[in-house]
């Protein structure tokens, strides 16, 4: 009897000690997940285990409305660049000026932002400068479903300038462009000989961060040209001529080594579409920069009368060129002559390296001659595109990445959707509010704001990456965004607020990050869908009225990129090397 105890015993401590050893294990294994994860920086370790507040009550302004059915930007007392000692050097051709009068009329009509469609496509960043046209035409949705036939393209990667880590696939910003070139275009291009005959070819336009930019069928995605390689990484979206002439600009996001072991600066970049040759670079090194880093993500705006381009800089610098463009259809030759060179520098006195940086990452957005652009630093500026001026400034507090949507109501008062990421307001355990804000376009005056409590760690912040969406027909009433991080580090919202309040109209927890923007697909019979790609490799179809997740589809790859939507077409690249076409049925 005594020998069976001892043998019971010996049996359930070898059991418990099993389970133990297992339980060690298993611990072992979880730390070393989150230490992965981390990057080795234990103080991180409490985002993963704590949740943040996620939303927190708007606070409301909304008497600040005042004055937005003006036409004239003005400051206030609370929007005077004063307030932030803001100081502005401007250099035209290389000179410095004290001001600056542009010879021509740099301003867009509403005519001209609602018109300029002879481009049958997407061909900037959310597809105009109001940054507010995510899809083309319309869908028709019978099913509500992904169509489970995806094509995809192999892309590939490049080094970062650290010399350690990689710039793979597609990132953000990353939208491609997509365009259906009209027929005496596709006869003088350096199309392959099935893309120049096939009737209704719309092309896919996409530089990537492997150093290419790729050109495939919209349909298939077999490639329609042999690829440009640049040999820079681009993480940002290109921008085509909305004119009709076959000429791209895109900024590089990184720099690289040469074949020579020597640094090379990144740069904005002109290229011909007719023949793929470079035309013009600019921005390298540039010595008015306040800031040593040097990358271009945002997409460029063309004012075609003109001929300008008008590009922020994430150095610091915003630039404006005249192209003097010489286009020949019927020869098939383009070339600029680039002059008029404008180079400014906006600087609060708070700016420095080390906090509230210079620079733009977003994409500017336009309304008559005025450009309104955020910065890494927490400042949104209105200017002057004639004269270069700031109209007024305001202070939101930490850094914009999500680009700005101008909006005209049917009242005519004009506003601007600006969102923020966390990256200087971090508390001990780094969590701290990104929020969104509804400013008064003429004013620069707060509206509302809407805050989320976000972590940001390992040098990734959470918020606003994702650029949000003002809806139109049955969802007019409504703004909509992505906020990344929260509650938990590795979760996410996609909410709709309501433009007059900036109360949340509906919040789905999609259970996933994401810093990819939204699209807003409109159907032929007036419904409205949201298309949100994540970094659970997922694209998910989700009702814009109700926030109910309709359909979802993976993609095989990480989604940190913004998808071009073309009817009931879907392109989009992954951090995965590579580009995906999905189509709606």
């Amino acid at each position: 009897m005594n020998k069976k105890k001892r043998f019971t015993k010996s049996i359930t401590f070898r059991i418990l000690v099993g389970v133990l050893v297992l339980a060690i294990l298993g611990a072992g294994f979880y730390g070393f997940k989150l230490l992965v994860k981390v990057k080795g920086n234990i103080r991180y370790l409490y985002n993963y285990t704590v949740n943040t507040r996620g939303s927190l009550p708007v606070e409301q302004y909304l008497d600040n409305a005042k004055g937005a059915e003006e036409m004239v930007p003005r400051a206030t007392k609370n929007t005077n660049s004063s307030v932030l000692s803001m100081s502005t050097r401007i250099q035209v051709n290389g000179i410095d000026v004290k001001s600056y009068e542009r010879p021509y009329d740099l301003s867009f009509s509403e005519e001209d932002l609602s018109g300029m469609n002879q481009l049958k496509g997407i061909y900037t960043f959310r597809g105009d400068y109001y940054r507010n046209h995510q899809a083309y035409g319309y869908a028709n949705l019978i099913e509500k479903k992904f169509d489970s036939d995806i094509w995809s393209f192999k892309t590939g990667k490049v080094l970062k300038s650290n010399g350690v880590d990689y710039w793979s696939g597609n990132g953000w910003t990353g939208q491609p462009l997509v365009v259906k070139w009209d027929e005496e275009t596709k006869r003088i291009m350096n199309l392959y000989d099935t893309a120049k005959k096939k009737e209704g070819l719309v092309e896919v336009i996409y530089p990537g961060m492997d150093g290419y930019v790729h050109f495939l069928d919209m349909d298939t995605g077999e490639p329609t040209r042999d690829a440009i390689n640049v040999g820079m990484t681009f993480k940002g979206t290109g921008s085509i001529h909305p004119g009709g002439i076959p000429l791209l600009v895109m900024g590089s996001g990184d720099a690289q080594t040469g074949v020579y072991g020597e640094c090379i600066s990144p740069r904005i970049y002109i290229y011909s579409l007719i023949d793929g040759s470079k035309l013009y670079e600019f921005a390298m090194n540039d010595p008015i920069a306040p800031r040593i880093w040097h990358a271009y993500d945002s997409s460029a705006i063309f004012h075609v009368e003109s001929d300008t381009i008008i590009c922020p800089g994430e150095n610091g610098v915003l630039y404006t060129l005249k192209l003097n463009t010489k286009y020949d259809k019927v020869k098939g030759t383009l070339s600029i002559a680039p002059s008029e060179e404008v180079r400014v520098v906006y600087s609060a006195a708070r700016a420095s390296e080390e906090s509230h940086v210079w620079g733009s990452e977003c994409s500017g957005s336009v309304w008559e001659n005025y450009l309104y652009l955020g910065d890494n630093g927490g400042v949104v500026n209105c200017i002057n595109l004639n004269t270069m001026k700031l109209m007024w400034t305001q202070d939101v507090g930490d850094d914009v990445n999500s680009s700005i949507l101008f909006d005209k109501e049917e009242d005519g008062k004009k506003y601007i959707y600006v969102a923020t990421t966390l990256k200087y307001g971090k508390d001990i355990h780094n969590m701290g509010e990104a929020s969104v804000y509804k400013l008064n376009a003429i004013t620069g005056e707060i509206v509302w704001k809407k805050p989320y409590e976000v972590h940001s760690v390992a040098g990734l912040a959470g918020g606003f990456l994702a650029t949000g969406i003002v809806g139109k027909g049955r969802v007019s009433n409504s703004v909509f965004y992505f906020v990344s991080k929260t509650p938990n580090i590795e979760g996410g919202y996609l909410v709709a607020l309501d433009k007059k309040t900036g109360e949340e109209t509906w919040r789905t927890d999609l259970g996933t990050d994401s810093w990819s923007s939204a699209n807003m697909i409109y159907t032929t019979n007036g419904d409205a869908y949201l298309l949100q790609g994540a970094y659970n490799n997922k694209l998910m179809l989700i009702d814009a009225v109700t926030g109910q997740v309709v359909d979802s589809i993976d993609v095989g790859g990480g989604i940190e990129a913004t998808a071009a939507v073309y009817e009931n077409k879907i392109v989009v690249g992954t951090r995965n090397e590579k580009i995906i076409g999905v189509t709606l049925r």
